[in-house]
């Protein structure tokens, strides 16, 4: 929501950002992206709401930006993230008056983001980063078809004994999933190999029940499962391939409640997967997420962050 009678502010000359595009500018203290496509500009908060990489350097449509680091895509004229209902980034109102380019801020403010500290100095940047960790522990946790790990964090009060080989549910951005212990609880904030602080991958809730873990291993051997997954594969790769999209899909995966199926693939994420997520999607009693097999690593130094992907909900 633009706020009444909003100041506009002048960013420079229309004609300094070329068709196809994009520049970062920063004004009153935010950092802003600007987008200009074929038919319309855009302006939108810089920093992607996962892990703070620049969406000025992602892969943009006419309408969409795609993350170059976990390759969330986001809608230019909402902000909002596609398939992932909660996560968005501001918008800006721009005008080209007499060949000049004028904004007008947004009255919402700045999400906080995981990893976008490079203008921070180190001091701020530590003291800020150890804040994730405050009245929590920590897990290290192992999850997804391609065995990622991460830091999770508990932040329960109810105690909790977590031993290595345990299945816990662990909440990501992908979703609600199970994920294997390969730690104890551990209350100090974990730190790279340059001494920063480790952002959390996401939360550790609880372990799974005896009944839970049973009906979570016999569901990955059931045959209607696998069959479902190998039929998703195999109508995303035809599509793909029709649409000359140059993407591999070669796994996938139910996320523990059903509500979400993963598919992963090796290649450049464009706007056509997320397309393609809403066409899988839609008739479902599930979303089609698809999430690229290499987890990007962030300037600050994270455990394989996963829960990126390309989707659109239905």
């Amino acid at each position: 929501m633009l706020t009444a009678n909003a100041e506009q502010l002048l960013l420079g000359p229309a004609d300094d950002i070329r068709v196809g595009t994009s520049q970062v500018f920063f004004v009153e203290g935010r950092e802003i992206s600007v987008f200009r496509r074929e038919q319309n500009w855009f302006a939108i908060d810089n920093h992607c709401p996962h892990s703070g990489a620049s969406l000025a350097a992602g892969k943009c449509g006419e309408s969409v930006v795609t993350c170059g680091w976990h390759h969330w895509q986001f809608d230019l004229r909402t902000g909002e993230a596609i398939g992932r209902p909660g996560f968005k980034v501001g918008t800006h109102a721009l005008e080209v008056r007499d060949g000049e380019l004028w904004i007008t801020l947004s009255s919402e403010p700045e999400i906080t983001h995981q990893h976008a500290t490079e203008h921070a100095d180190d001091s701020e940047s530590d003291i800020d980063q150890a804040v994730d960790w405050r009245d929590a522990s920590r897990c290290l946790v192992r999850y997804g078809a391609m065995a990622w790990t991460g830091y999770f964090r508990y932040r329960s009060s109810e105690p909790l004994e977590c031993h290595h080989g345990e299945r816990v549910l662990i909440e990501t951005p992908r979703g609600v999933e199970v994920g294997e212990a390969l730690s104890t609880l551990l209350t100090d904030p974990p730190l790279n190999d340059v001494g920063k602080v480790i952002r959390p991958t996401g939360e550790l809730q609880r372990k799974l029940t005896s009944m839970e873990s049973f009906e979570h291993v016999r569901g990955q051997r059931d045959a209607r499962q696998q069959a479902l997954i190998q039929e998703l594969l195999t109508e995303a790769s035809r599509r793909l391939a029709e649409r000359g999209v140059a993407v591999d899909v070669v796994d996938g995966e139910l996320l523990f409640h059903g509500q979400t199926l993963v598919l992963y693939f090796l290649g450049t994420p464009t706007d056509d997967l997320g397309v393609l997520a809403s066409e899988l999607s839609t008739g479902r009693d599930f979303n089609v997420l698809f999430n690229s097999v290499l987890e990007i690593a962030a300037p600050v130094a994270s455990c394989g962050c996963s829960g990126g992907g390309c989707s659109t909900k239905r």
